[in-house]
């Protein structure tokens, strides 16, 4: 670090020399005497970078900071660095304070700064904040202490203002399962949509219990970064507020959640962290069968106004390059895994694969010469079942994934549960064949009527089909196909039967690359051109021609994945996984794609595709949470569907603007596994290891009850934020056991030396799972 001491106070040089020996990476320095803190981060992927200079800084009233400038636009000030927001319950009001450091001091390597907030009504706020390196990130632990009461209750804040630029649509945004690039493909009313954008005056604050790692960051035109990050959440909550989708300001001493977000103002933009975590510019409601409800208003929270009652956090901002979006993505997600440090929470798969079996087994319901696997049950006892029931293809309903494990299972077992496992499956595929497919003519049928079903359409024959159906469970049918082949049993038809599709789905083709979403049955009549799923068809194909060797199979593939990711994937935009979802960026998209651009890999070695398949698994895994959501400590254990004391680390959220979880990515599994034998990361180990495990943290075995209808059972998903710990409902759906099986019998087939690792990390013998090929 190069610095002209002529133009630098004593005291600022000595700190600067401190700093110097601390910056490894990266670079960053706090405010001295609470004026003005300011840093930047030059490029850290060249050796020769310039290095930053450090200067002192009056503010207008004279007081003095300090200022750090370098090659990069993610330079950050503030002046004001002690931040309170007083609730006056009685009046009403909500007073925003601020306050500069009163003292600033280096000690051993820490700079501790000190100050206080006046309020009204006598009140003070006395802060502790001390400040440190790690690495290229700035670690701020504080600590706050009230002086006076009122009824009401207060916030606190952390906040850097970025130098430039300062509008929120010049800047690529980031937040795990929120946002990914700015407005692009965000449902109006979500956070970070553009629909209620306003310039001078847009804020988004999240609180951190929706996020899979409570982060936000930001990407600038120069490619530098700047990201904030709850480096230790707690997340507790209670009862009464986890369920509260009330906008009523509340205050308790419980609320342990902060909230991290970025807003544009009259003159800035800012990041940073508030505690406790008010939401807004806005927040959501409950979730509807189409979307979650938004609301443009705050919902505040805080801490009580006593005297005596203390906070405390930590929190740390981080200042590094990025190439492209989603080398920043990648590298603030994986600083956020190393902060965070996801643990793996051990299952006993053995019992997890015989008693999911099993129980699909028992939701396969036959009548005369169809039988298929229910689509929808209720998961704890005394529900009403449904008087009408249906069995589809994919996404939901995976029936012919769910033979396709009965099958897997029946290979193991000799007894007569592995004769009738087998004659359950295979007259449900048989059931299928019978479906038309040039053009189709239903994704399913009804079990008692035995008419062409789908899987939105309720009781209705006529309702749209939807591509990522089809192409999700044929997949299904085809790993049975080479599971019985290698076991020497032959099914000519399954695959005359997926032919059929896939020949009929090539003449859909759009000109200019890509597939239609949806359509009408038998008539074919487009209902969404919306070419965004098409990635849904490249595994599709690309397994088809692995087992008839056709090229126009692969070719079909190869021009899909090429369409895709010219798309947008290839700018970090995954959309369109999800039916229920359209067109937003989530989670199925870039595991889809993953699976994809792997298959492509396999057959051609061509090294583009690993490359696209790290973009997407880059992407997929930013859904999952690395942090515990603890349950609240007050509510009825009987109201929790996620129980208390269970980790919710390794499940995920589902899609862009709305907050719901599940356990989808137990899909998985193989996809991690295999980049980590590619690749030699061990990232991609651990995170496949807490997918193989984690997800199935809710699942009833015996000895462990869950409040289920038995062994085996699992809801479809839950809520870690409003409502805390609680679903939409609380039905099973065949897709969630086809995910928990299929990730373990693709790794055992793909990699059985691995499983046999990953499987026995709770100590146990190595558990029962389909047999290597």
């Amino acid at each position: 670090m190069f610095v002209n001491p002529d133009l630098v106070p004593p005291p600022a040089l000595r700190i600067m020399r401190d700093l110097r020996n601390s910056f490894v990476r990266s670079f960053a320095a706090v405010a001295l005497a609470g004026f003005t803190f300011i840093a930047s981060a030059a490029a850290t992927t060249t050796a020769s970078r310039q290095q930053p200079v450090l200067q002192s800084q009056k503010n207008p009233d004279d007081s003095t900071g300090i200022r750090i400038e370098g090659q990069g636009m993610a330079s950050a000030s503030q002046s004001f660095p002690l931040q309170v927001e007083v609730w006056d319950k009685n009046a009403d009001s909500y007073t925003p304070l601020r306050a500069a450091y009163r003292s600033f001091e280096s000690k051993n390597g820490k700079w501790i700064g000190r100050g206080v907030i006046k309020g009204l009504h006598d009140l003070r706020f006395t802060f502790e904040d001390e400040w440190s390196v790690e690495g290229s990130a700035l670690r701020l632990n504080r600590s706050v202490k009230v002086h006076g009461n009122l009824d009401g209750g207060f916030r606190s804040s952390v906040t850097l203002e970025i130098t430039e630029p300062k509008k929120w649509p010049e800047v690529e945004w980031f937040s795990p399962g929120m946002i990914y690039g700015n407005f692009a493909h965000l449902r109006n009313n979500s956070f970070g949509a553009g629909n209620y954008y306003q310039p001078r005056n847009y804020a988004v604050w999240i609180r951190e219990d929706r996020m899979p790692a409570p982060l936000m960051s930001a990407r600038f035109a120069d490619g530098s970064t700047l990201s904030v990050l709850n480096s230790a959440p707690n997340g507790a909550t209670t009862h009464s507020e986890g369920n509260d989708f009330s906008h009523a300001s509340r205050a308790d001493a419980r609320f342990l959640f902060g909230a991290i977000g970025a807003q544009e103002n009259e003159k800035t933009l800012q990041l940073g962290f508030l505690f406790p975590g008010s939401e807004g510019q806005i927040n959501y409601g409950r979730k509807s069968s189409e979307h979650a409800t938004a609301h443009a208003a705050w919902r505040r929270r805080y801490h009580p106004i006593k005297d005596g009652f203390a906070h405390s956090y930590e929190v740390s901002f981080r200042f590094n390059q990025a190439d492209n979006f989603t080398a920043f993505v990648s590298d603030s997600w994986r600083w956020a895994w190393t902060t965070l440090k996801p643990k793996a929470n051990p299952q006993n798969l053995g019992a997890v694969w015989r008693h999911v079996v099993d129980m699909i087994a028992e939701n396969t319901l036959e009548f005369d010469d169809r039988a298929g696997t229910q689509i929808i049950s209720p998961a704890i006892p005394g529900q009403k079942e449904r008087e009408i029931t249906k069995s589809i293809m994919g996404f939901i309903g995976y029936a012919l994934g769910s033979a396709e494990m009965m099958l897997a299972a029946s290979t193991l077992d000799h007894t007569e549960r592995g004769t009738e496992l087998r004659r359950k499956a295979e007259k449900s595929i048989d059931s299928f064949l019978r479906i038309p497919m040039a053009p189709p003519a239903g994704e399913g049928f009804f079990h008692k009527s035995g008419e062409y079903a789908t899987s939105q359409g309720g009781y209705k024959t006529d309702h749209e089909l939807f591509l990522r159906c089809f192409t999700d469970d044929m997949k299904s049918l085809m790993r049975a196909y080479e599971d019985e082949q290698r076991a020497g049993r032959t099914h000519a038809d399954w695959i005359a039967w997926v032919r059929q599709f896939a020949d009929w789905l090539l003449t859909q083709e759009k000109p200019g690359g890509g597939f239609i979403r949806s359509w009408m049955p038998r008539t074919a009549k487009v209902v969404s051109d919306s070419p965004t799923g098409s990635f849904m068809a490249v595994p599709f194909y690309a397994q088809l021609h692995r087992i008839t060797g056709e090229k126009n199979y692969l070719d079909v593939a190869i021009r899909t994945a090429d369409f895709a990711w010219n798309q947008g994937q290839n700018v970090g935009r995954f959309v369109g996984g999800t039916i229920d979802n359209p067109d937003v960026i989530d989670k199925e998209a870039a595991t889809i794609s993953l699976e994809g651009y792997l298959a492509l890999h396999d057959i051609t070695k061509d090294d583009r595709w690993l490359g696209r398949a790290k973009a997407a698994a880059a992407m997929a895994e930013t859904w999952m949470y690395i942090w515990n959501v603890p349950m609240p400590d007050d509510s009825p254990a009987a109201k929790l569907q996620w129980k208390r004391g269970v980790p919710t680390t390794g499940m995920q959220l589902i899609a862009t603007g709305h907050s719901l979880i599940d356990g989808y990515m137990a899909f998985d599994v193989a996809s991690f596994a295999k980049l980590y034998r590619l690749t030699g990361d061990r990232h991609y180990l651990e995170v496949a290891t807490i997918l193989l495990h984690n997800t199935k943290a809710m699942i009833e075995l015996p000895g462990k009850p869950l409040g289920l209808r038995g062994p085996g059972w699992q809801q479809e998903h839950y809520c870690f934020s409003l409502p805390r710990g609680i679903g939409r409902h609380q039905f099973w759906l065949p897709w969630v056991s086809v995910s928990q099986l299929r990730g373990m019998k693709d790794l055992i087939t793909q990699d059985p030396e691995l499983y046999h690792e990953l499987a026995a990390l709770n100590g146990t013998k190595i558990p029962v799972a389909p047999a290597a090929p």
